[in-house]
């Protein structure tokens, strides 16, 4: 069997040689089950494999027939699955293809309905995967294994999805040493699956369900370890969507690292949410060795964040940073544009809150309604959602990404805004924040902090092979922003002005003088 991770190499587009390439979390999990069951895996990761029909002919000759070609699909990734893969059908008749994932999870009758694709796994696949892959290599039928979707008589059947499995524990460890290209930065750890809360804008839960669940302190603290000592990790990031669900957890894992000395030879970075936290928590977090915080702020209104169904405010939300920022945490958050019911006011609101907070590294995303979430019910029940091809405009970051002579469509704007007036919007919030001295010396200079490191090269050489793109880089968001100031002085399609962006600069200007007098005061 051949797993295959199905990613287009320039997703990042402009930013493509500035941010690490993350290992493909769902494949790892899938190769460990199958060393576990015994069963030979390769893969395949499209993010940095060149040749992938050259990869597949050099495994298949190990392999039996009927060839078993496994995709994991992200809804980004959904165009380069289905072309990869009817390939493979044409070279290989008798494979069998199926898709997993995300994406094939929330909307499995649309793969499916392809002719080339065989089965969908559903929800989590590490169990549904093995039994499929037996039932294939012995000719028996699906009817039992939960899950799945495939094609029989003509017709399309749903198998019923199985209880989730309680104890992570119970999962082989992640297989980090099947990830061997340099290209991938193995400084990450997922210590829980599941999220309990109901924001209408993620997608996530789709595969790991609603149910928090969390491995073992003693397994999660072997594996830092294990980083630590064979592949040199200094600093690790917490992958898990949200880190701080059971403070029972937390604090036994705290202990744990604290037990093994790892907090003091070992940073970490994580995300949380607002309501989530104490003052309490966070130094004993500090304490044990975990430095850097993300947290998704989304939006600076009371009413907006009722709209996304938090389930936490923002007054909760600024009351976290600012602890987080007092006790010495770098601090990363996340704000939304493009929500329902935004209005350009909204978005002005998310740059002060910004420079108030005085964030060490923030996006500004447009609002992408994913297959499977609230926010695409809402987007086809207002007749606003708009689908390029095979989801290739589903891109929360694209504003800033994308290249200015070839624009990526919103996926989704708000009744009341025009895409031109949030992708301006999106520009002048980078622009107010980032435009600073200090900021820009950081993100340079601390490449191990934040989430989704923007990483120029933490060795000269890598530095100095990186500067054409760096050049480049800085060419194309020069047009970008030349763009911003031409809509404003011509108000086409924008509420810009001058005078508000005069506001903006000067704004943060002032709250800058404020912190820094605050820090002078506290240290004095």
């Amino acid at each position: 069997m051949i797993l295959i991770n199905s990613s287009p190499k320039d997703a990042l587009k402009i930013f493509q040689p500035f941010l690490p390439i993350f290992v493909p979390v769902g494949v790892g999990c899938l190769l460990a089950a199958c060393e576990q069951a015994g069963i030979k895996a390769q893969f395949i990761d499209e993010q940095v494999e060149d040749r992938m029909l050259d990869r597949v002919a050099e495994y298949v000759r190990t392999l039996e027939k009927p060839y078993i070609f496994a995709f994991s699909v992200l809804t980004a990734g959904f165009k380069n699955a289905v072309s990869a893969s009817k390939e493979l059908k044409r070279c290989y008749p008798d494979s069998v293809i199926l898709f997993g994932g995300i994406h094939p999870t929330a909307a499995p009758d649309e793969v499916i309905a392809f002719d080339h694709i065989d089965a969908v796994i559903r929800g989590e696949g590490e169990r549904p995967l093995i039994e499929f892959y037996r039932c294939v290599k012995q000719g028996k039928d699906f009817t039992h294994i939960s899950g799945l979707t495939y094609k029989a008589g003509g017709h399309i059947v749903h198998n019923d999805m199985s209880d989730i499995i309680e104890d992570l524990d119970d999962y082989p460890p992640f297989p980090y040493h099947r990830f061997t290209s340099g290209k991938y930065d193995l400084g990450f750890v997922l210590s829980s699956r599941g999220c309990p809360y109901r924001c209408i804008f993620c997608s996530n839960r789709i595969t790991t369900g609603k149910k928090y669940r969390y491995r073992s302190a003693e397994s999660i603290v072997d594996e830092l370890e294990m980083l630590y000592n064979k592949y040199s990790r200094r600093y690790v990031l917490f992958i898990d969507d949200n880190f701080l669900v059971s403070k029972k957890r937390t604090y036994t894992l705290m202990e744990e690292i604290k037990k093994r000395g790892l907090h003091e030879k070992m940073t970490f970075n994580f995300q949380a949410r607002g309501d989530n936290v104490n003052y309490e928590l966070l130094t004993d977090l500090y304490d044990s060795g975990f430095r850097s915080i993300f947290f998704g702020l989304e939006t600076a209104s009371e009413e907006l964040m009722k709209t996304v169904k938090k389930g936490e405010t923002v007054a909760e939300c600024v009351t976290a940073v600012r602890m987080s920022k007092k006790i010495g945490f770098h601090v990363s958050a996340t704000f939304i544009y493009s929500l329902p019911g935004e209005t350009h006011r909204d978005r002005m609101d998310c740059v002060r809150l910004s420079n108030e907070l005085d964030l060490d590294m923030v996006r500004f995303n447009n609002a992408t309604p994913y297959p499977g979430t609230e926010l695409y019910d809402i987007a086809v029940s207002e007749n606003r959602l708009c689908v390029k091809g095979l989801y290739e405009n589903f891109n929360s970051v694209s504003t800033f990404i994308e290249n200015p002579f070839s624009k990526i469509p919103f996926s989704y704007v708000p009744a009341g805004n025009s895409e031109e007036e949030i992708r301006m919007d999106i520009l002048l919030s980078y622009l107010v924040f980032y435009l600073d001295f200090s900021r820009l010396k950081s993100i340079f200079a601390s490449p191990d902090k934040g989430v989704g490191w923007f990483n120029a090269g933490e060795e000269i050489f890598e530095f100095l092979r990186k500067i054409p793109a760096l050049f480049l880089m800085g060419g194309l968001l020069s047009i970008k922003f030349g763009e911003l100031f031409l809509y404003t002085f011509i108000g086409k399609k924008t509420s810009l002005s001058f005078r508000e962006i005069y506001s903006l600069f000067r704004e943060r200007r002032d709250a800058r003088k404020h912190i820094h007098q605050i820090v002078k005061d506290h240290t004095a």
